[in-house]
């Protein structure tokens, strides 16, 4: 079914926002809401630091190649075959976790668990292009990061009840049951690809790429937000960690006192949505880019004064995440503007650079880590650098866009 004209899609935008919000939700809160139980795994699997950290980097290299290769395929085949094609391949992977006997069980249905379900994360954002006008794609945009941001706040603390009550394995079977529940309302949701979308063969990928990567203006948002992002992927990697087995904090704690933080994404996505229109795009995003630099240098002068604090953690992380939550949504809705026939691979590129550069982060802070918070910090802060840096000097453009639509 082609998609109905985009004067009438504010009569649904409600129904179309929750099942939105489950999809593109869903890959985010796979990462948080096994947090509380990772020591317990670690015990179960007789699986060491290491192992447990690798759980995570390897389903953000699945992250990365999942965003790469489902734009294009949902430009080809549709929107919903793509949709239905990676949460089968969730359900299934989520199921292996849940019967894992061996640390690398756990890690090879991670890795397909990103594979399937984190597709989501593209092609959510590519049918709010396909089906909004861009005046109602701000407000989807900032209610789909809005949902992303709560999502770590929600996700620990259901993992964390799980854990307490029922022990983590019951997790991944809770991750499982949803990806069904998305199938099954996916029959409900029509095919939103425009009659006019451009097809991108094999063949012509890599050169459609290449024209990408030589447009500054591209670049400029897609490096912007990969680096923003790592500025508290370390807080997600590591919190656990040094909260629960440094300082002591039950899973429940732990839940807690991560979900307090990440609100300040909240803060920032609705400072996004309300500010935008006033301020502009880039202007809020360089305001967020220097408040995050304050912050990741807060962070390390009160650590380094207090290394046991978990205050000293917290409270610049929380002010961080204000910004992130500011930079993240601004960049995704200002980089797929002008890429309307290439939506698919324009996002899928952009979000392969984001996993990308994640995942080479968390491979980093895994070499350095020693237990205390000193190296998450540290990664923190020349995250923040970076971005102002990766900010200015692309700043510039080098090349006209690929189409005007």
């Amino acid at each position: 079914m082609s998609a109905p004209p985009r004067a009438a899609s504010r009569q649904v935008r409600w129904p179309w926002a929750l099942f939105l919000l489950g999809v593109v939700c869903l890959p985010r809160a796979t990462i948080d809401i096994y947090l509380p139980s990772l020591p317990a795994i670690g015990r179960d699997l007789k699986a060491s630091i290491y192992d447990i950290q690798l759980t995570m980097t390897v389903y953000m290299v699945g992250y990365a190649l999942s965003v790469l290769v489902c734009g294009p395929l949902a430009d080809r085949f549709g929107r919903r075959s793509v949709l239905f094609a990676g949460l089968s391949l969730y359900a299934v992977s989520s199921l292996a976790c849940t019967f894992a006997t061996a640390p690398w069980t756990l890690i090879a249905g991670r890795f397909l668990q990103a594979l399937g379900g984190c597709c989501g994360t593209v092609v959510g954002r590519v049918i709010v292009r396909d089906r909004f006008p861009p005046i109602t794609q701000v407000a989807m945009l900032s209610m789909l990061s809005t949902g992303m941001a709560l999502s770590p706040v929600v996700a620990p603390l259901i993992g964390g009840i799980v854990e307490v009550n029922l022990g983590w394995r019951w997790t991944f079977g809770l991750l499982a049951a949803i990806s069904v529940a998305l199938m099954l309302a996916l029959r409900e949701i029509p095919e939103t690809r425009p009659a006019t979308a451009r097809v991108v063969g094999l063949t012509d990928l890599a050169s459609l790429y290449a024209e990408l990567l030589r447009t500054r203006s591209f670049l400029r948002y897609a490096v912007a937000v990969s680096l923003a992002y790592c500025t508290y992927f370390p807080f997600v990697m590591e919190s656990s960690n040094i909260l629960q087995r440094g300082m002591g904090m039950s899973p429940l704690s732990f839940a807690i006192a991560y979900g307090t933080t990440i609100l300040g994404y909240v803060i920032g996505t609705a400072i996004f949505r309300k500010r935008s229109g006033i301020e502009g795009t880039d202007r809020l995003i360089t305001w967020a880019i220097r408040l995050s630099i304050v912050c990741a240098v807060a962070m390390k002068i009160w650590t380094n004064c207090s290394p046991t604090s978990a205050v000293g953690l917290l409270v610049p992380m929380g002010m961080l995440m204000l910004a992130v939550g500011v930079i993240i949504p601004a960049c995704q809705f200002a980089v797929l503007q002008p890429y309307a026939h290439v939506a698919g691979a324009a996002s899928g590129l952009f979000f392969f650079i984001q996993m990308s550069i994640t995942a080479g982060c968390s491979w980093i802070l895994a070499q350095l880590s020693d237990g205390t918070s000193a190296p998450m910090v540290s990664v923190t802060l020349w995250a923040s650098l970076l971005t102002a840096g990766a900010w200015h000097l692309l700043r510039t453009p080098l090349a006209l866009p690929l189409d005007r639509a």
